[in-house]
Parts: structure tokens; C-alpha cells; sequence
């Protein structure tokens, strides 16, 4: 008996869903095929590959250690099939991660003009915050990250990608807004509608701001920038965001820029890859249509990542 692409496919989906239920469905398979075709590798290379607890499959040392090599030889497959295709056009499935103000500002128009260049491509995006998303990619759940905050996992190479800047802001009928710029003791009294810990937005923010004020008042942490945007407006407190998230708010005098220290916050944003992971025609036809150089595509694992 010799490893098949199927069991591949199966190991991989549960890999990354974590139950066979769902690597069943999503590969269309009934249940008990797909638990076969896990059984069947496992018991053709001798080893577990996934640690069970309940109804969940943890993947274990055995299976970290099979994943990347059966990443790069399924992606693989896809691209012999795709080189003597009559379509002669990308085709597959992307699947990216993005932070929040990423995924909501700034990422979906530039897929838009990707899905028109390549239209036989599926592409599948999650908004998390970095944090998250960093976690996904480390996993290989995803294949490209694009993130507003550090990473600092040895297993991804992180990529700067552009720069993005922060802005202090209240309502227009907020006490603040009157303000040709404010002071610390402001800050410090003021009510804070802030984005939650593990965001890139919230790291900058304590890194440039917080770290200043001695007693700040936090109203709520939200995990949504809308949320933010409406409880500002509704006079709840004053924020700190992208400017890409509040740029109409701003041009239509709904919300006040809030001048402090004639202070600018900047940021890098960053493009998150696995280092393990292969990268084929689809994540360099995607680093290109999003302004970054194609990289070689990876046959080997990256000795300075194991």
C-alpha cells in the first residue's frame, strides 16, 4: 500500500478544521471514508499523526512534521494539473487572513481586481486580529496574512508591506472637538472607545499613547472598528483608529481629528507567509496583484526554520 493523494487531502482538512466531520464535507466525502483514509496513513507510515480529544483531532509532533510536505506535494499536484489545462488560467483556492482594518478598508477592492484578472480562482477571506491571524498562519490554515501588528513567530516571515497611520478622533459635538489640540490631562479624563488587546490597533495605540496616561479611562474594548465608529458618534468616549476606517467620517465633519503634541502615529502594515509553507502560481500571482514582488516558490523547507 503506498500514500495516495486522498489520504493527503484528508490528513490536511483535518489538519486544519480539526474534526473529521467537517474534512468529510469539505471534501465531500461521507464520514466513515474519511476516517478510513486517515486510518489507512497513519497505519501505512506507523505513526499517529493527531492526538484525539473527544470529537476533536489535535494535530501531534508526527503531524507537523508531515503537513508541510503534504502542503507543497498537493499544491503541486494542482499546478501540473493546471499547466496542461486547455484553460491555460489560474485556477484554485486562495485562502488569506486579514486584520481588521485590512480586511474591511483596505484588501477587498484590491481582490476585486484580482478576481477579475482571475476569475477561476476562489478566494476565501477571514478578518481576525493579528493575533489570530498570526496563530492561523503558523498553523498553515492560511496561506497569506496581511497584518497591522509585529509578529515575531520564528516559523513566519513577516514582510512589510505599506504604512498605514492612526488617528485620535471624538464626535463632532464631543467637548474635545472645539480643542486646536489637547493636552494629557485631556487624554487622561477623557472616556476611551478602544479596539482589544491583541489587536495591531490597540498595540500602537499603548505603544505611542497608553503608556502615557497614568490612569486611563476605558469605557469599552470592542473588537469591531464599526462598533467603535458608532459609540464615538453616539458622543460614548473618544478612540483611536485608522485613518483608512474613519477617512469619510472625517471628510463629512461627523467625526474631529484631536491634535495632541502635534504627535503622528504611524504603523507598518505586514505581509504574513509560513516559512515551511510552498508557495505556487497562486500566492505569487496574489503577492503581485497586491504590490508585492513574487518570491521564488519553495520546493525546500527553509533550513533556518527548522
Amino acid at each position: 500500500m503506498h500514500v495516495t493523494l486522498r489520504q493527503l487531502q484528508v490528513f490536511r482538512s483535518i489538519a486544519t478544521l480539526g474534526q473529521v466531520q467537517l474534512a468529510a464535507k469539505q471534501l465531500h466525502l461521507s464520514q466513515p471514508a474519511t476516517s478510513m483514509a486517515l486510518s489507512e496513513l497513519e497505519k501505512h507510515l506507523n505513526c499517529l499523526l493527531f492526538d484525539r480529544s473527544g470529537n476533536r483531532l489535535l494535530i501531534n509532533v508526527q503531524g507537523k512534521k508531515l503537513l508541510p510536505l503534504a502542503c507543497e506535494l498537493l499544491d503541486r499536484t494542482n499546478e501540473i494539473t493546471h499547466l496542461f489545462s486547455a484553460k491555460n488560467s489560474l485556477s484554485g483556492k486562495l485562502t488569506i487572513g486579514a486584520s481588521t482594518t485590512i480586511g474591511n478598508y483596505l484588501l477587498p477592492q484590491q481582490l476585486i481586481r484580482f478576481k477579475t484578472n482571475h476569475p477561476e480562482v476562489d478566494v476565501e477571506l477571514d478578518i481576525h486580529n493579528t493575533t489570530t491571524i498570526i496563530e492561523r498562519i503558523a498553523s498553515m490554515e492560511l496561506d497569506i496574512g496581511y497584518v497591522e501588528g509585529p509578529c515575531q513567530h520564528p516559523g513566519i516571515e513577516a514582510i512589510p508591506w505599506r504604512e498605514d497611520q492612526l488617528t485620535l478622533f471624538c464626535s463632532s459635538e464631543h467637548p474635545l472637538a472645539n480643542k486646536p489640540t489637547v493636552t494629557l490631562k485631556d487624554l487622561e479624563q477623557a472616556h476611551w472607545i478602544l479596539r482589544e488587546q491583541g489587536s495591531g490597533t490597540r498595540f500602537i495605540f499603548d505603544k505611542h499613547i497608553g503608556q502615557h496616561l497614568r490612569q486611563p479611562h476605558i469605557k469599552m474594548e470592542l473588537n469591531q472598528t464599526e462598533a467603535i465608529k458608532h459609540m464615538v458618534s453616539a458622543g460614548a468616549g473618544i478612540s483611536c483608529l485608522s485613518e483608512l476606517s474613519i477617512a469619510k467620517e472625517l471628510d463629512q465633519g461627523e467625526f474631529v481629528p484631536l491634535s495632541f503634541q502635534s504627535k503622528t502615529i504611524k504603523r507598518q502594515f505586514w505581509l504574513l507567509l509560513n516559512r515551511k509553507k510552498y508557495r505556487g502560481d497562486l500566492v505569487n500571482a496574489l503577492l503581485n496583484a497586491t504590490q508585492v514582488k513574487s518570491l521564488p516558490l519553495r520546493s525546500k523547507l527553509d533550513k533556518s526554520s527548522k
